[in-house]
Parts: C-alpha cells; sequence; structure tokens
C-alpha cells in the first residue's frame, strides 16, 4: 500500500512548524479553561535520560526548568551523543506549561535546540481527557532531532502527530491505543499503530498480563539514515507488577518477549523495566527506571543481528508552597 502524496511530502512550514503549533493551541485552549483547574504551586521540574547499545553509542540528556503559580514556566537542556571516534552535543531553550485535574493531564513544551550547530525548533505536547468514565481521549506531538549518527551530523529531525484512546471495559481489563505518523526531514513518512491490551490477573493486586502490538510503514525506506524497513509488525506479551512499598514509594516492574517482522524476515525480541516512584498523591513527584531491550524501535539505531538497549530514566518535580 503506497501513502497518499499529501502523507508523505508535507510542506516545509509544516515540519517545522507542527509541533509548536500544535503545543501552542492546545496550551492556549486549555489556559483558557483556567478557572477549572486545580490550584498550583511553583515548581522545579527536571528530565534526564542515560542510554548505551551495542553498536556503543550513547546518550545523555537533561531538562531543568521552572513553573510559576500559573502552570507557565521556562527551562534549558543539554544533551551529549558518544560512539567511539565521534561524539556531538546539543544545547536548547524552551518553554513549558503543566496542568492537571481530575478531567485532563496537559504537559507541553516548546524551543530551540542547536545540536552539532544544526538549529532547529523543538517541542512536545501530551494532552489527555476523561471524556466518559472509561474513557479517555488525548493528542500527542513532538518535534525533535533524529539522534543517530547520520541524523545527527546531516540535522534531521521529526515531527510526529497521534491520537490516542484508553479504554476500560471492565474494571481489570483495559486497552490502550495509538494512531498517528512521523514526517521525518529526509522526506521519509511513518504512519504506526500502538496498542496495549491489559488485564489484571487478581483483583487490586497490581499483578496485569498484557500484549502489546506495534505496526508502521515507511514511505522511502532504506535512506540509511536511521532503522527504517519498508514495514514492521510485531506482537509482545509480558506481565507487570506495581506494589506500594510504604506510604511514600512504589515498585515497578514488567517483563516481556515476543516477535518481530519486517520484510526482511522475523526475530525474537524482549524487553524488561524496573523502576521506583512515590505515590501521585503526593506534591513532589519523582520517579527513576531502567529498562533493557533488543528491540531496534527503541531508538533509531540500525544495528545488526544480537543488537541490545539499555537505558536509565529520571524524573522531578519539586512544588513550592
Amino acid at each position: 500500500m503506497q501513502a497518499s502524496r499529501s502523507l508523505s511530502t508535507p510542506a516545509p512550514w509544516l515540519r517545522v512548524g507542527l509541533a509548536g503549533a500544535l503545543a501552542i493551541g492546545a496550551v492556549s485552549a486549555a489556559f483558557g479553561q483556567s478557572a477549572d483547574r486545580q490550584a498550583t504551586h511553583s515548581a522545579i521540574t527536571g528530565d534526564a535520560l542515560f542510554s548505551n547499545d551495542s553498536d556503543h553509542f550513547r546518550e545523555a540528556r537533561g531538562y531543568l526548568g521552572y513553573l510559576f503559580s500559573n502552570g507557565w514556566g521556562l527551562g534549558g537542556g543539554v544533551t551529549y551523543y558518544g560512539a567511539p571516534d565521534w561524539s556531538a552535543r546539543g544545547r536548547g531553550l524552551f518553554g513549558q506549561y503543566r496542568s492537571a485535574d481530575a478531567q485532563q493531564t496537559l504537559s507541553a513544551r516548546v524551543g530551540v535546540m542547536d545540536t552539532d550547530g544544526h538549529t532547529t525548533p523543538t517541542g512536545a505536547l501530551d494532552f489527555m481527557r476523561h471524556v466518559t468514565s472509561a474513557t479517555s481521549l488525548g493528542v500527542s506531538a513532538e518535534r525533535d532531532v533524529v539522534d543517530s549518527i547520520k541524523g545527527i551530523e546531516k540535522g534531521l529531525t521529526y515531527d510526529s502527530l497521534a491520537l490516542v484512546l484508553d479504554h476500560q471495559f471492565t474494571p481489570r481489563f483495559t486497552v490502550g491505543a495509538v494512531a498517528g505518523a512521523m514526517w521525518f526531514s529526509d522526506h521519509n513518512t511513518r504512519p504506526f499503530l500502538r496498542t496495549r491490551w491489559s488485564y489484571e490477573l487478581v483483583q487490586n493486586s497490581g499483578v496485569n498480563a498484557y500484549i502489546k502490538t506495534r505496526h508502521y510503514y515507511d514511505t522511502d525506506p532504506g535512506l540509511g539514515n536511521y532503522y527504517s524497513p519498508r514495514w514492521l509488525g510485531e506482537v509482545s506479551g509480558g506481565f507487570s507488577w506495581r506494589a506500594a512499598l510504604s506510604d511514600k514509594a512504589v515498585f515497578f516492574v514488567s517483563a516481556d518477549a515476543g516477535r518481530q517482522n519486517t520484510e526482511s524476515g522475523g526475530t525474537g525480541i524482549w524487553g524488561a523495566r524496573i523502576g521506583l516512584q512515590n505515590h501521585r498523591s503526593r506534591k513532589m513527584q519523582w520517579q527513576v527506571a531502567v529498562e533493557t531491550t533488543n528491540n531496534h524501535t527503541s531508538g533509531f539505531s540500525s544495528g545488526g543481528d544480537g543488537y541490545r538497549y539499555t537505558s536509565v530514566t529520571g524524573q522531578l518535580v519539586v512544588p513550592f508552597n
């Protein structure tokens, strides 16, 4: 199946401004309804990621920001990429907005990033709203750097836009779906669909069995700038467990395995994640997690047989009274 021309070759202004325009528009709409928001405090926000893979490609990135009591804020970020006999660095500034109440959550960031001498607008938007007691709908948009060696050297970027659905069929059975597309600046387009089917094995136990699926299609594969097969389909299944260790922290762990197919053949895939976070009822929010997988779709690397990817992530929100 071939994608239409309008999908595979969006106008340059769309690629440049998609995530930023969506973030600003959604933020403005939500802020216009601010009378219904819960009271907020000013806060320091932080995000960090450290990763390494079997191709010896390393990535470190950190963002630090400040939110005012109205939910708006400013921040900055730095990145480092390294491989044998190669390295690159980036830095940027951004504006941000966060809001949460009983009906919806919104997180948006838009700014400018300079990576290895290439300057580009970047941004991210995540919005989710309860439309019924069992169903939530949302939108996710992002513009960022293609963080492979060739992607960084050529200054490649991608824009993504997706619709998000989460529906609870029963108190123990939930299905989530994400459908959208990615537009790369090398003129490749990637429509995608991801789903997750989760069932709590014992009610209120925190133990779940789940099935995940992922499918996408590249309109211009094999350009060599990042991992881009003509098509990819995968199905995996696993188990997850969440448990309160005290009235302050929650432990979570998951592991799954499955099959990934492309036009070049099929291979087994696996992944595992473990971490800690505090209770969501607490004002200060933090989370740290470690993840490892052999799945190429964890990043843009085009590693061969025996590929492995490991990452450590952290998030922090520290409010002030």
